[in-house]
């Protein structure tokens, strides 16, 4: 009777293993509060604090650029069909461009430059609040100002060009017509040189040994070599 029970409870116990291994697994069913994104937030803050404010910057001034010319957009559209209830009213635009634009100055020049400044300002400042607030308003937001609208049009006028130079220089014809000769003769080189390099260095070694195995190649295919003719037309 002793034996047949604890074989009763192996088997009992088995089974609810057996059913634990295989039980699903739910979704949890109580979502990230604001809160624990705040705490999480506020820790990237204290672990990385220049790049965290960097992309929140940029993602922020992004947002705002798109929200900006939508509703530019959509108050031109309702102005342009008020004569006329006939017309179909046109989608409303966001201009991209002004969204990178923003979003570069905003994450790579304003960011920082307000990093440091704050920095600055905390500990050399002056004690008073309200002479900090005096000094970063009268003294450091006009430059800055007249620095993010130069910044803009820099970027707008560079991102233009890029996007005209991109469409009439058939970049993606070329680089495809130059990128299937390339293949082939990467296949020629770039095997042995990973191969030899795994079998003969050590791993904190790959990166500078394939830098220079890369010199090859690239002499290789700015000479013309897979296509490179194509490439620079």
């Amino acid at each position: 009777m002793t034996g047949s029970n604890d074989l009763n409870d192996k088997g009992d116990g088995e089974d609810t293993t057996s059913a634990n291994i295989y039980r699903p697994i739910r979704p949890n069913p109580n979502p990230i509060s604001p809160s624990e994104l705040l705490n999480r937030y506020n820790k990237l803050l204290d672990r990385y604090p220049l790049r965290t404010k960097m992309i929140t910057s940029a993602v922020v001034s992004a947002f705002g650029s798109a929200l900006g010319s939508f509703l530019s957009s959509s108050n031109t559209n309702n102005n342009n069909n008020k004569p006329s209830n006939n017309k179909r009213q046109s989608p409303s635009r966001i201009n991209w461009v002004d969204v990178f634009s923003y979003a570069i100055h905003g994450g790579i020049i304003n960011a920082p430059i307000c990093h440091y400044w704050f920095e600055w300002l905390a500990t050399n400042g002056p004690s008073s609040n309200t002479s900090s607030v005096l000094v970063d308003q009268l003294v450091v937001q006009p430059p800055l100002l007249v620095l993010m609208f130069v910044c803009l049009d820099v970027l707008r006028a560079n991102i233009r060009a890029s996007i005209g130079q991109f469409r009439e220089a058939n970049v993606v014809g070329k680089a495809l017509s130059a990128a299937g000769p390339a293949v082939v003769d990467s296949w020629r080189f770039w095997p042995f040189a990973v191969y030899f390099t795994f079998k003969y260095l050590k791993k904190k070694h790959y990166t500078v040994a394939l830098n220079l195995c890369s010199v090859a190649w690239t002499a290789y295919l700015a000479k013309g070599g897979g296509g490179g003719d194509a490439a620079s037309d």
